[in-house]
């Protein structure tokens, strides 16, 4: 008896340490921001083939495509035209364009097959992630080969013509080397719009590719991402371009290493090389081409963007039980060029560069494994060419986490940052300022046996906002302060050992009450259900209707459905359905009484062969 008890007290006491050892994680990883993770079994169940998948039900941001057919986030209430506070990275390693400073136009289909799990962030509560604050910090996490050990066959085929086939290889070797391979090809196809003036539709192709070596505490990544697509919609005046084409390609090399005994000391060293051509040409009497920079009608441009980055990252770590240090430096050499030809107007011949140096400094101070408060100061300095202004700029946060027991958890960041002007916007205005930024966001989560229930909002307030003329195609900073309130809502349930339901709903605010130019509501239902050899998944996304224009655009209802069958423990097959009641939000495109599902109604079957 008395040794069952002391069995039972050892028991309990490594439980114990174990689940705080996991808050532990927990509570360091959401000091990074307010965050939505989806995990690998989350991304098979959903069947989400592609990043879209993802993006289009996080709370507080809309996914539409622009004209060009690109996807783009946009925040509540707001239009999509780029996504320059946008982020995305894959695991360390930030990849987007040096001109535009979005990853969309060439990342935005990229697969998920190699993904281990995503973490997404809101950037304004974040510093770790990037060289100036951003609005959404998207992270993809690569499968550790260490665990995979093995190879994985996949394909799809969907009622829209479009096919994909991508796989991958990774071992560990031994204790001190593994690798890891994947390659994807994909062809996406949106089905045929008819406007007033021509039949629209578009396609896309790309091919990805992921290399991954692991030598002791030196780590070798390689990837690249080829797109061609038409542009859809295109900047044409009325209907769309006659000829058109899009190419891009965008290839990166890291180098991690880390030092010292206890590893904390971390050095990165990354090249970017990126490219992209553009061409919309019309031969329709009155149906011009519309370009920027300087603006006007032509009947036809080529565009060549060429883009290179290279620089290197210092990390260090400074641990203490109940405290940890934590200081960054990096310094990164941009540099682009354009070349645009076009067809009866004036020519663009351009390039610049700039220097990017910057500092940060975060303590976390732990007042138990469970609670903690964190702040950081992060310096920034461009140093830009020609006839460009250098920017300095200043990002100060300030945070606290609390787990006042098992159930109930409580965190809340206030944050000063700047938004710099990218080469996109000043090539169009130099005298940019940078846009004046700050935050303050809260969260409380509620967490029973089966059950948790959440509520993050926050209140935002912008100046200088860098926004864009619909008429001369430039950008200026606006005089009127933007403020900015948002609140979401979060339930999820686990109906015994088969079911789980996620419920979300927001709303969003802000002080232009008479424009309305995106969906200031929304919401999602997830609904995930297993039995035997089925998995079976159930969306459906909600984002309110709004008036822009001179018309008006409906509530938008995305259901999505995906059945999958375990054929054995290595082969598996789904069907999966897309936009199933044809009633997705809408993109309208401001020039002419034209809109379009950002997801057409499709059915798709995929297989997945893992040996």
């Amino acid at each position: 008896m008395t040794g069952q008890s002391y069995s039972n007290s050892i028991t309990d006491i490594l439980e114990e340490y174990r689940e705080k050892s996991e808050l532990s994680k927990k509570t360091k990883l959401e000091s990074e921001g307010h965050l939505i993770i989806f995990t690998r079994e989350d991304l098979e169940k959903m069947q989400a083939y592609t990043l879209e998948d993802v993006l289009k039900i996080i709370r507080f941001f809309i996914l539409q495509k622009n004209m060009l057919g690109e996807n783009v986030i946009a925040y509540a209430t707001m239009y999509p035209i780029n996504n320059t506070t946008i982020r995305l990275y894959i695991n360390d390693h930030e990849v987007s364009s040096v001109y535009r400073r979005t990853p969309f136009p060439i990342w935005g289909e990229i697969p998920l097959d190699f993904v281990d799990h995503i973490e997404i962030y809101q950037g304004e509560s974040a510093i770790r992630f990037n060289n100036e604050t951003a609005g959404l910090i998207i992270k993809l996490y690569t499968k550790p080969p260490e665990r995979e050990n093995g190879g994985y066959l996949g394909t799809f085929l969907s009622s829209r013509k479009g096919y994909g086939i991508n796989s991958y290889y990774g071992k560990e070797l031994d204790d001190h080397t593994s690798f890891f391979v994947y390659t994807g090809k994909n062809s996406i196809r949106w089905k045929k719009y008819r406007n007033e003036y021509k039949d629209i539709r578009q396609e896309i192709s790309n091919f990805f590719t992921y290399t991954y070596f692991r030598y002791k505490d030196l780590v070798f990544e390689y990837s690249g991402m080829y797109k061609d697509a038409d542009l859809f919609r295109g900047f044409s005046y009325r209907g769309a371009p006659d000829k058109d084409d899009f190419t891009g390609r965008h290839n990166y090399i890291s180098l991690t290493s880390k030092h010292l005994d206890d590893r904390s000391l971390k050095l990165i060293l990354f090249y970017d090389d990126i490219k992209s051509y553009t061409y919309q040409e019309s031969f329709t009497p009155l149906n011009f081409i519309i370009v920027s920079n300087p603006t006007e009608y032509v009947k036809g441009y080529e565009n060549s963007t060429y883009e290179k980055r290279y620089g290197i990252e210092v990390y260090k770590n400074f641990s203490r039980p109940n405290n940890e240090l934590f200081l960054g430096l990096k310094y990164q050499r941009s540099w682009y060029k354009i070349d645009e030809i076009r067809y009866g107007g004036i020519s663009l011949f351009t390039q610049n560069s700039e220097n990017l140096y910057s500092i940060f400094v975060e303590n976390s101070y732990y007042f138990s494994p469970e609670n903690m408060l964190i702040a950081g100061i992060k310096y920034d300095r461009y140093e830009r060419k020609k006839q460009f202004r250098d920017i300095n700029g200043l990002t100060a946060r300030v945070g606290i986490i609390l787990f006042s027991n098992h159930f109930i958890s409580f965190k809340s960041f206030a944050s000063v940052y700047y938004t710099p002007p990218v080469f996109l916007e000043i090539v169009t205005q130099p005298s940019l300022r940078k846009q004046r930024n700050k935050i303050w966001t809260s969260e409380i989560t509620f967490k029973g046996k089966n059950q948790k229930f959440g509520i993050v909002g926050g209140y935002a307030i912008t100046k200088n906002q860098i926004v864009l003329n619909p008429v001369t195609l430039a950008y200026y900073n606006e005089n009127t302060t933007l403020r900015y309130k948002f609140i979401s809502f979060d339930y999820s349930i686990k109906a015994g050992k088969n079911t789980k339901i996620i419920l979300n709903y927001f709303l969003a605010d802000t002080n232009f009450d008479d424009v309305e130019l995106g969906p200031d509501q929304g919401g999602h239902i997830k609904l995930f259900y297993t039995r035997n050899r089925f998995d079976l998944y159930t969306g459906l996304v909600y984002r309110k209707g709004y008036s822009v224009s001179t018309y008006r655009i409906k509530d938008g209802y995305d259901l999505t459905t995906a059945l999958t069958f375990h054929i054995d423990d290595s082969k598996e097959i789904s069907i999966k359905g897309d936009n199933l009641l044809n009633k997705a939000l809408k993109t309208p495109t401001l020039i002419d009484n034209f809109k379009y599902s950002t997801v057409d109604r499709r059915f798709t079957i995929i297989f997945k062969w893992f040996f």
